[in-house]
């Protein structure tokens, strides 16, 4: 009976924390810019289409002086072209990969951008296998280029849906740290 008693008594100082919550929430706009960085290489030798990647939030992305998404927190993409499968042996010479989403704890914040590379021609094997080899030798050099997004590349995205967020830091009170931080899967 105590402890219906004492959760009745608490009820009301919890509704009072959470619509005192609510007021403090800043909103991501959609359509708001944010910088990435990829936390991998890719290649489209290696990557297959719809294989998951890593890239990171290049910079604290600040609202109205508040932090809502540290620099650093993990975002997630899809490989769009590449291999059409793991034993897929043909190179498609070009990679293109789709931003999804930001982990932020629990939270899965939709973002969208994409970035694409088609391969460089190498110039000097394209002539050295031509004297070497003729014509062959030309095909060959033509088909060897690879498409590559290189580890800390920047990418920009930007936010898909408006979505309301608790600061991770003011700058009345900076050193405020959330409860739920953001996730290192």
């Amino acid at each position: 009976m105590k402890s219906l008693f004492a959760a009745v008594m608490l009820l009301p100082l919890a509704v009072v924390s959470v619509a005192q919550s609510a007021s403090d929430l800043v909103i991501l706009s959609k359509g708001t810019e944010i910088k990435l960085r990829m936390a991998q290489t890719l290649t489209s030798k290696t990557a297959s289409i719809g294989e998951r990647i890593e890239l990171q939030v290049a910079d604290d992305v600040v609202v109205a002086g508040a932090l809502l998404v540290p620099k650093n927190t993990r975002v997630l993409g899809t490989v769009q072209e590449g291999r059409a499968s793991e034993g897929d042996r043909k190179n498609p010479h070009k990679i293109v990969m789709q931003v999804d989403y930001i982990r932020l704890g629990d939270r899965r914040i939709l973002v969208r951008g994409t970035y694409s590379d088609k391969g460089k021609i190498d110039r000097g094997a394209v002539v050295a296998s031509t004297i070497a080899f003729g014509l062959t030798g030309l095909v060959v050099a033509m088909e060897s280029r690879t498409g590559e997004i290189k580890e800390g590349t920047e990418i920009k995205a930007t936010v898909a849906e408006d979505v309301a967020l608790l600061p991770l830091a003011t700058p009345a009170n900076p050193r405020q740290t959330p409860a739920a931080t953001p996730a290192a899967h």
